[in-house]
């Protein structure tokens, strides 16, 4: 059971922008161009549903901690059902709201120099609890672990002389602290993600609606500008008009230097319209 990991800083894990929670956008505007993500996770109401190769005790503990996480971190849930072969199951669709760095083609995450993370002291959550993110079962964390080193090209030290991660649980202390304030995250931003949901369900701020998130979460998560978002929050009085308008001119400011020819960027066009929109969104 026990498992040791050391980064070699080989940055093959870097290979795209961190997903950051809401909470954490702001702080990190100056870094990435953002866009909301929207996701649909689904898990069967019933652990009798719940497909698994674990025995059964595992089973149980991934399925109820899984089902802990998903409502800890989800923005709504409802109920659903869905065909398995010839049995309909009952699942809870779970709403994910997140924020998601716009992928700009290059193939590594904006803030890696060389193989260095340019924003180490201030890095997400889902960087400071890498390999084990901080939304998965801790049960699963071996399995987990394991994936993550097996990735093709990483070079991940696990030998006898790396640190101890993994024991009878998580041991890391780092990965357990990142666990840990991302929980009290959630729980501050969700009076912010309950806001979004009213409004996508009054089809408000060009939000896409929980319905349409549902349809199209066979073919993956959906993105949607952070406009909305940071005027609901203001709308809902977590933060200023002014905050507002500094986030939106931070990011401008992000935005053209990316566009300074000769860019190249795979993703001229949606920066293009993302800058036009948020210059619109300024006071006259």
């Amino acid at each position: 059971m026990e498992r040791r990991f050391a980064c070699t800083r080989c940055a093959q894990c870097c290979n795209r922008a961190p997903e950051l929670e809401l909470g954490e956008a702001a702080a990190l505007a100056d870094v990435f161009v953002l866009r909301l993500m929207l996701r649909i996770y689904s898990l069967p109401r019933a652990l009798a549903d719940f497909a698994s190769d674990l025995p059964r005790d595992q089973a149980s503990a991934e399925f109820y901690e899984s089902k802990r996480l998903l409502s800890q971190f989800a923005a709504a849930s409802w109920p659903a059902k869905a065909q398995r072969g010839t049995v309909t199951v009952d699942y809870v669709q779970y709403l994910s709201l997140s924020v998601l760095p716009l992928d700009l083609g290059t193939g590594t995450c904006p803030a890696l120099g060389g193989d260095s993370c340019t924003i180490y002291p201030r890095r997400p959550l889902s960087c400071r609890s890498v390999p084990l993110h901080y939304s998965r079962p801790a049960v699963a964390a071996a399995r987990e672990l394991d994936a993550f080193v097996a990735t093709p090209g990483f070079r991940c030290e696990t030998g006898p002389d790396a640190p101890l991660v993994i024991a009878s649980g998580i041991a890391d202390p780092a990965i357990l602290a990142a666990r840990s304030e991302a929980a009290a995250l959630a729980q501050s931003d969700q009076r912010w993600k309950t806001a979004i949901v009213k409004a996508m369900r009054a089809g408000a701020h060009g939000l896409p609606t929980p319905r349409e998130v549902e349809a199209s979460a066979a073919r993956g998560a959906l993105t949607a500008s952070m406009l909305g978002p940071w005027r609901i929050a203001e709308a809902t009085g977590l933060i200023t008009r002014d905050a507002t308008e500094r986030l939106l001119a931070t990011q401008c400011q992000l935005i053209e230097q990316y566009l300074r020819p000769p860019s190249g960027i795979a993703t001229d066009q949606a920066l293009g319209e993302m800058l036009r929109e948020y210059r619109s969104a300024f006071p006259a």
